[in-house]
């Protein structure tokens, strides 16, 4: 890559366009304390005021210890809990990161509990209370995304211990990355309750991060920050880099500066080689026949928009699915209005999409009271 590239390059991310996703939960530390259930509610906060009480619980997932909350409504109804898994990166139980307060999990809890419903959510591995779990950062790399699945599943088994309720009829609510985790999860027999994909991540991961960063690149050029030929060199390297990975699942010791940028560093390199290993739109095939599913999309979403989504919402048409096409909401769930999206939406306070509010409520509302 050129010098005059990767000036340009620098010059697109600090504008803030459109981030490609977030790479390797446990790849990016982080020690950001997780946010407590929150008082009075906000101006940009949930649909409904926070409801029902959490308790601190840890458990035990591969030898290392997780930290999470259990949240228990006032109210509670029989026969449903949901597991919460919240996006790609250093994301805690609330849907938080450093620098990035959306509380996208959190608000999904308050908006459960009000109808009575228990749920869990947790800090994976780098991020929240949980943070390296007394691990060096050098061996974080040693755990990719099958170690991510096996973390839920414990999540998953302390869920049902605590609400009586089998794991195998567990409702798992996913955003993002999060989506993706809960279908591996069904696939090992998990959640057949019913499964929440929100915004999920719609292909093959690596496929998703080409076609985001392909987005940036264009957008690049077209405001020139970037020749057509630099573009092209830049789609190029990530096009061999991303071979590498899938022939040997390895990363070059010394990465292009502008894939580091994106996460595609060695330390990463056994969560992508695994999670890309996997295809979201034949894990969605896989569900069991009539499971509920709630599976959304939405016009603002700069990370994943309805097209992509497009194969799951087909592959999931054996289940009882309820699809919902938003049209003001951005990816983390918050309500844009009349605004157009872009990058400050990521970062500045927003409250909870309407439209979502209304597809949960409406979605949970058919949990079973009761179970067998």
């Amino acid at each position: 890559m050129t010098t005059t590239m990767r000036r340009a390059m620098r010059r697109m991310f600090a504008a803030g366009l459109p981030a490609a996703v977030a790479i390797g939960s446990v790849g990016l530390p982080a020690t950001a304390s997780a946010l407590p259930v929150r008082g009075p509610i906000p101006v940009a906060g949930s649909s409904v005021a926070p409801s029902g009480t959490d308790t601190e619980v840890t458990f035990e997932a591969r030898g290392l210890v997780l930290h999470g909350s259990l949240r228990a409504p006032a109210h509670p109804r029989t026969g449903a809990a949901v597991l919460l898994l919240p996006g790609s990166g250093p994301t805690d139980r609330n849907g938080n990161q450093p620098g990035l307060t959306a509380n996208t999990i959190g608000r999904i809890a308050d908006d459960l509990a009000a109808q009575g419903i228990p749920s869990l959510r947790f800090d994976k591995l780098g991020s929240g209370a949980t943070g390296l779990a007394g691990l060096p950062p050098e061996r974080l790399a040693e755990f990719g995304f099958t170690a991510q699945v096996d973390h839920a599943a414990a999540a998953a088994r302390v869920l049902a211990e605590r609400t009586g309720v089998p794991t195998d009829r567990l409702i798992l609510v996913g955003h993002s990355e999060g989506a993706f985790t809960a279908l591996a999860l069904a696939e090992r027999g998990i959640g057949h309750g019913g499964l929440g994909l929100l915004a999920p991540l719609p292909m093959r991961y690596l496929d998703l991060l080409t076609a985001q960063l392909n987005t940036q690149l264009d957008q690049a050029v077209r405001i020139g920050q970037m020749s057509v030929a630099d573009a092209d060199a830049a789609r190029a390297t990530l096009r061999d880099t991303i071979a590498g990975l899938r022939e040997s699942g390895t990363l070059p010791a010394r990465p292009d500066p502008l894939l580091a940028s994106i996460g595609l560093v060695r330390s990463n390199a056994k969560f992508l080689a695994e999670a890309d290993a996997l295809d979201p739109v034949r894990l969605a095939a896989a569900v069991p026949d009539s499971t509920p599913v709630l599976l959304t999309c939405s016009d603002k979403d700069l990370n994943v928009n309805c097209a992509q989504v497009g194969p799951i919402r087909d592959e999931l048409g054996h289940t009882d699915l309820h699809f919902a096409h938003f049209t003001n909401a951005n990816h983390l769930l918050d309500e844009l209005g009349p605004l157009p999206p872009g990058p400050l939406d990521m970062i500045v306070p927003l409250p909870q999409s309407l439209e979502f509010s209304a597809a949960l409520h409406d979605w949970s509302a058919r949990f079973p009271t009761d179970h067998n």
